[in-house]
């Protein structure tokens, strides 16, 4: 495998087996592993270049404010691919990445899905404002989603499974919004939360087939 990648000039790097671990977020790594060049896949140039290329005018797109945990993040992009989110923004920092346990999560749809991470999120709402993006946060002290019209281009942000949204993130949005609830915990997961919410998005969208 070494000099197969050698051969194609992919530059080799070998390291500790924690630190593979790490890089794969699991064990089961055959002890080797593939990291994508970054490309125009990092930054606010790259996230500025791919919200350019989205033409359509009920896009849906997703902000995930530092959502730790890979199982969830695996969800959320599977999601994501059933409901045709055109585009997933994460932090550079403090979030989690796309590992193997996230593309088994995810069922293969982060394959599919297309992600770009940016160093400050906030910042990046800003330039989805720009490119004519309604942004809206998912919060519990929000308003039901189903009496906020989303007919246009949306930016849906979801926060961190134990802090929620960040302050300068919750600050960016154009509304809070939330799920109606009757249960006895506060709260849904946040990989359940964020398919429902897409599900309402695209419903008030009309997107294909929808009723």
């Amino acid at each position: 495998m070494e000099s197969l990648a050698r051969a194609a000039g992919v530059p080799v790097r070998r390291v500790q087996r924690a630190e593979l671990d790490a890089l794969a977020g699991a064990e089961e790594h055959r002890g080797a592993g593939l990291l994508p060049a970054a490309g125009n896949r990092e930054g606010a140039a790259g996230l500025r270049e791919r919200l350019g290329r989205i033409s359509s005018p009920t896009a849906l797109i997703l902000f995930l404010d530092e959502i730790s945990d890979p199982h969830n993040l695996g969800a959320i992009l599977r999601s994501a691919d059933q409901f045709g989110a055109e585009l997933v923004v994460l932090p550079t920092r403090r979030a989690a990445r796309e590992t193997q346990t996230v593309t088994k999560t995810s069922a293969g749809a982060s394959l599919y899905v297309p992600v770009c991470s940016v160093p400050n999120l906030a910042a990046g709402l800003e330039l989805a404002k720009e490119a004519d993006f309604w942004v809206y946060g998912a919060d519990l002290g929000g308003r039901r989603l189903d009496e906020v019209s989303s007919e246009g281009r949306v930016a849906l942000v979801l926060g961190s499974e134990g802090g929620g949204l960040r302050r300068l993130v919750r600050e960016r949005c154009d509304a809070l919004v939330r799920i109606p609830s009757g249960g006895h915990v506060d709260s849904l997961n946040v990989s359940v939360a964020a398919g429902i919410l897409m599900y309402e998005i695209r419903r008030q969208q009309r997107f294909p087939g929808f009723p």
